[in-house]
């Protein structure tokens, strides 16, 4: 919390997720009556998460049957999320591409009862953080990703695959934890998605080590260079 301020200051926290089969004192809240859309995203549902209040998901709970597949809890993609990505999103031509999608989708399945999501400066000593995810503006995406690609020996440290929100922040990066060299994520470029977060506001996610590499890195890098400061200004 003393690096994030002191090189993204007054930047919102990041927010991390994990599995557990344990809920402790984080809130399980009710499935959410359908809008008028029929679903809620789960970018509505985590909102009371950045600020401050914990929330745990599963397939009982979450407000969109697209967010099944993506955050581990379903593994056949059903034809009502074929239906609503090919004939009402319109963001894939066929069935056919969207069962491409998820052929090479490497996702696995949940390995805990529940999606917990907490704010960085909730989290407690018994918490075991795989994933976390920032909501930023372009100048601190900036930041994040090139902080990203600092020890990356190519340039590819940050990948931008098609899919879902929720697979941008959750699926996505889970998928990379085992990975020899773990990429971050950026995000929120679903156009279903945008409709939830302001229009200067994306999403980037990393895989906790990755996100462990960044942190490292923070002190010697480009972040304490003057090129930063000038950016760094415009956040106050």
């Amino acid at each position: 919390m003393e690096a994030w301020e002191k090189y993204f200051p007054g930047r919102d926290l990041p927010i991390v997720c994990y599995y557990t089969n344990e809920l402790g004192d984080v809130k399980f809240p009710n499935r959410p009556k359908p809008n008028r859309k029929g679903y809620t995203c789960i970018f509505s549902q985590i909102a009371p998460v950045r600020q401050g209040r914990s929330r745990a998901f599963n397939m009982e709970n979450l407000g969109c049957f697209g967010a099944f597949i993506p955050l581990g809890f379903a593994t056949n993609v059903s034809d009502d999320v074929k239906n609503y990505v090919c004939n009402i999103e319109r963001v894939k031509k066929t069935y056919a591409h969207v069962d491409g999608m998820y052929e090479h989708h490497s996702s696995q399945g949940a390995p805990g009862k529940y999606l917990v999501f907490k704010r960085w400066d909730t989290l407690e000593e018994q918490d075991n953080p795989q994933v976390v995810f920032f909501f930023a503006n372009p100048d601190v995406i900036a930041g994040l990703h090139t902080l990203a690609n600092f020890d990356s020996m190519t340039a590819h440290g940050v990948m931008v695959p098609s899919g879902t929100g929720c697979d941008s922040i959750v699926g996505f990066p889970m998928s990379e934890l085992e990975a020899k060299e773990p990429k971050a994520v950026l995000g929120a470029l679903d156009p279903s998605v945008r409709a939830c977060v302001r229009p200067d506001i994306f999403t980037f996610s990393a895989p906790w080590a990755k996100f462990l590499s960044m942190l490292d890195n923070m002190d010697e890098s480009f972040l304490a260079a003057n090129c930063w400061t000038n950016v760094k200004s415009r956040f106050k």
